[in-house]
């Protein structure tokens, strides 16, 4: 930050011509900026916290541990498969998803969750969910949240993939796709399911490395060009 801030020329020194010495407000306010999605991100992830220990104290009366699934068990005859994330992960299967799965279908489904898990997918939601709240006049901030959330299933969805048949995945999301998950946890099924099951029957082509590489580097550069053009010299 100090480096930035020398390099903006913001420091409590500075002079602009005319109007006098540069102050607090100048460090003040940038300062505010970085810090207020900072503070909103560390209350979205104790306010989550709360919720995800709440659940797993019901999941501690009603649930049952399954040592051949790695699973709490709900008995429960909705087809129904989520992960608590953060300290303390737990995964939960409904009895009705057992009896409505077969062991391909749902060793499928549980890898998925444990991607969630394995991949801190929490950690990236809560900021993302933190920048919307904070800048929620803004559509990109909003529409930021509601992709976020797609990708990380996506991301989930392709852990799966690389351990278990496509075919397995595929049937289980689409008998599952009405599923929802309560607050703080992540759902096999949901309303973005029909997406999902879409991007992975199509026959896929993988892009060329180069061309990755090409996104990769835009999608780090373009957050930093606001900034850089605002601190380069005579555009300030």
């Amino acid at each position: 930050m100090s480096g930035l801030l020398r390099f903006c020329g913001l420091t409590f020194d500075v002079r602009i011509p005319g109007t006098g010495p540069v102050g607090v407000p100048a460090i003040a306010v940038p300062a505010l900026v970085a810090l207020l999605p900072l503070a909103c991100f560390a209350h979205e992830l104790l306010r989550a916290r709360r919720v995800r220990a709440r659940h797993r104290g019901v999941l501690d009366m009603v649930g049952r541990r399954s040592a051949r699934w790695r699973a709490t068990v709900l008995d429960h005859d909705t087809p129904a498969a989520y992960c608590l994330p953060g300290r303390r992960p737990r995964i939960v299967v409904s009895a009705g998803a057992l009896k409505l799965l077969s062991p391909a279908q749902l060793e499928s489904v549980l890898e998925h969750e444990r991607a969630h898990i394995a991949g801190r997918h929490h950690l990236v939601l809560a900021a993302t969910e933190a920048f919307a709240r904070v800048f929620r006049w803004l559509p990109l901030a909003r529409e930021a949240r509601t992709q976020t959330a797609l990708l990380l299933e996506m991301a989930a969805d392709d852990r799966a993939l690389r351990r278990h048949p496509r075919e397995a995945l595929v049937s289980a999301l689409y008998a599952m796709a009405a599923g929802d998950a309560p607050g703080g946890a992540f759902s096999v099924g949901g309303p973005d399911a029909a997406v999902r099951l879409r991007r992975m029957l199509e026959a896929r082509r993988r892009p060329h490395p180069a061309l990755r590489g090409v996104v990769v580097a835009a999608a780090v550069a373009v957050p930093l060009l606001p900034p850089l053009l605002g601190c380069a010299p005579g555009m300030g």
